[in-house]
């Protein structure tokens, strides 16, 4: 008889599974629901926007696998862009979001941001160089 595995770290609340949980059920074809080790339910009434934001990467990146960027300080970059921006490594839905600490509000350029980033039609992606500067220009009239 093989001998039991007592290293399981599941809460008692099932609101995630342990990665030794999850392999458990991976090498028996099974899928676990939820399938993230980062609680879903938040930790606290009270959360600072820094310790939100790591929370919320360690989910993206460490569970889910996602690409995640954050700009690691935005002082001299344009005023209401999303702290965020979350996809698969496949693609599929691009999330740019702003995150709020516990008490933080929206500024008036986070809206305008964000209100336009609601209505968006089409994402383009690509890589330019100086030579393509006619192209960009095209690109950029098309709305």
């Amino acid at each position: 008889m093989a001998k039991r595995q007592t290293d399981c770290s599941c809460p008692a609340d099932g609101s995630y599974w342990c990665v030794r949980c999850l392999q458990l059920a991976a090498r028996a074809g099974v899928t676990l629901l939820p399938s993230t080790s980062t609680p879903l339910r938040p930790r606290t009434a009270e959360e600072p926007e820094g310790t939100f934001m790591e929370r919320l990467r360690k989910l993206a990146v460490d569970d889910l696998k996602l690409l995640f960027y954050h700009t690691y300080s935005s002082k001299r970059s344009t005023p209401g862009w999303p702290d965020t921006a979350i996809i698969h490594p496949e693609g599929g839905v691009l999330h740019l979001w702003e995150l709020k600490g516990t008490g933080g509000t929206e500024s008036g350029a986070q809206k305008r941001w964000r209100y336009a980033l609601e209505r968006v039609t089409s994402v383009d992606a690509g890589i330019y160089w100086p030579k393509d500067w006619p192209s960009m220009i095209n690109n950029l009239r098309v709305r």
